[in-house]
């Protein structure tokens, strides 16, 4: 964040999950020794944590993120009649 804000920028909403994107593509392609997007894929699903940003990631074999650190809402209506969302729970 730091360095971001030190060259005027300040980043917002996904600017850190898309830095954190372009690092684990980065890592996994110096792994894999390639940029041939079949060999940085295998590397990414590979199951091994990247260093990155946002924390450590690793994914799955079908390239799933494995931490799950994401919110999802539902709209729902309560006994009033009012219809808002709520927070699904895991």
């Amino acid at each position: 964040m730091e360095k971001f804000r030190a060259k005027k920028f300040e980043p917002e909403a996904y600017t850190l999950y898309s830095y954190a994107a372009m690092q684990v593509i980065q890592q996994a392609a110096d792994q894999a020794k390639s940029v041939d997007p079949k060999k940085v894929a295998t590397q990414i699903t590979s199951g091994q944590k990247f260093k990155t940003v946002i924390g450590d990631l690793s994914y799955n074999k079908k390239g799933d993120i494995t931490r799950l650190d994401y919110v999802v809402y539902k709209w729902e209506k309560d006994p009033s009649g009012k219809i808002s969302y709520v927070e699904i729970k895991k």
